[in-house]
């Protein structure tokens, strides 16, 4: 099997490394050794392995950890600056430490299960650096975020909008005394914990962290989690190490207000009303359509064509019921709620979108992600994603200078790029 052809190739490299290890004060690369030999071993005997570690993630941690499972340049703290500190009035010193709080649109929290230490979940952080270029700690949260989980700021994830009056400061010290950990041996009473607010701006770290976050450890790092996933922040307060405790109350009572507000982003109504798109200023819809399926010649007429929609509020302010008309501007041709969460959609005849000629059922959800593009008043778009036979499509809308924008990006289900087009929508009056 592909299994076993793979334990071959790597058997000889776990052999290698065992013979370098001395050189390396990687500890991390011990942990990705020790699992390979279980692999090995496990090819020797013609067995698949137990555990959740499986040999493509393994062989990633490998090759991320070559250049210091090689290196004789010495202990791996020397290539970083040390963490920045403070010291209070009373003479002891604190580490000045960042924490990346990553908030999806329920307003739930972005944890990772630590290493090693099963049933740990907490959310990325680590030290401000020092050294002659000194670190911000938005800087520090976002190089955390990127080299824990592999998320980038303002691409994955954007800054949150903090508008409001917060009830408590985003930042608070905790002792680490006791616990017999570098902190303690380097003179550090604890750390002062500074929270960064982010909020998720990709909907398929929306639906799944685990399908796109990196959990390798980047930038030479040693891996933190092995896993990720999103939950409530009063369960993480509740299921914190006790000695965190403090910081993620503090978090917990400083998200009240920011979490209402963006409730009230998301309920906000200017996409109410009649909106009929600006064909001459679509960008990418023609090749969109072509591949959908269309022919060049009707492609280029369908981009042309009238596209009216009409959007109301739904009893839950935060849905929207949708009416499409035909190319005539007055005939409805269809009308769908917009549900937040998971829901089917069931069509009839040919459709552009979906596919096919007879009708069927597609698998659809909604949702809200934070949007750099979109008006800073109100910086969130309202996305559609749905399951098509020909590819996965996210329709993502947002407010900008008083117009709507509708920007689609299309995954083939038979190739592995994406098409994306923009179309403007303008407000019109209805007859």
């Amino acid at each position: 099997s592909h299994y076993f052809a793979n334990c071959y190739c790597m058997y000889f490299t776990a052999h290698y490394i065992i013979d370098q290890q001395p050189r390396s004060s990687d500890q991390s690369a011990l942990v990705v050794t020790t699992s390979l030999m279980n692999h090995r071993a496990c090819f020797i005997n013609h067995q698949q392995p137990s555990g959740p570690a499986s040999l493509p993630a393994l062989a990633h941690q490998l090759f991320s950890k070559m250049p210091a499972l090689f290196s004789t340049s010495g202990d791996a703290e020397t290539q970083h600056p040390p963490s920045q500190s403070i010291t209070d009035e009373n003479g002891s010193k604190w580490r000045l430490c960042a924490g990346a709080a990553v908030l999806n649109s329920k307003n739930q929290l972005l944890i990772g299960e630590r290493i090693g230490k099963s049933g740990s979940w907490q959310a990325p952080q680590g030290g401000v650096d020092g050294g002659p270029k000194q670190e911000t700690v938005i800087e520090a949260a976002s190089r955390e975020l990127y080299e824990e989980v592999g998320l980038k700021s303002n691409h994955h994830v954007i800054l949150e909008k903090i508008d409001c009056e917060l009830p408590v400061p985003l930042k608070c010290k905790y002792k680490t005394t006791g616990t017999g950990s570098w902190l303690e041996k380097e003179g550090f009473v604890g750390q002062e914990l500074n929270w960064v607010i982010f909020r998720c701006a990709n909907s398929n770290l929306e639906r799944d962290p685990s399908q796109i976050t990196n959990l390798a450890g980047l930038n030479g790092e040693t891996p933190e989690f092995s896993a990720v996933r999103w939950e409530n922040i009063d369960w993480v307060v509740e299921n914190i190490w006790e000695k965190k405790a403090k910081p993620y109350r503090v978090l917990e009572e400083a998200l009240q207000p920011l979490m209402k507000r963006w409730d009230e982003r998301c309920a906000d109504p200017s996409f109410t009303g009649r909106w009929a798109r600006d064909a001459s200023r679509s960008v990418g819809v023609v090749e969109g359509l072509i591949a959908r399926g269309l022919s060049e010649e009707k492609a280029k007429i369908k981009a042309k064509e009238p596209y009216i929609q009409d959007w109301q509020q739904h009893r839950d302010k935060r849905e929207w019921s949708v009416l499409t008309y035909d190319i005539d501007g007055e005939t409805p041709r269809r009308e769908l709620l917009y549900p937040l969460g998971d829901f089917e959609e069931v069509f009839e005849g040919e459709s552009t979108l979906f596919g096919g000629t007879d009708g069927g059922v597609v698998k659809r959800s909604c949702f809200y992600l934070a949007e750099m593009d979109a008006d800073d008043s109100n910086p969130i778009a309202h996305v559609t994603v749905s399951e098509t036979p020909r590819g996965r499509e996210e329709s993502l809308r947002y407010m900008k200078n008083g117009e709507l924008i509708l920007r689609r990006t299309f995954w083939h289900s038979w190739r592995s790029d994406k098409v994306v087009s923009t179309e403007v929508f303008v407000k019109s009056e209805r007859t």
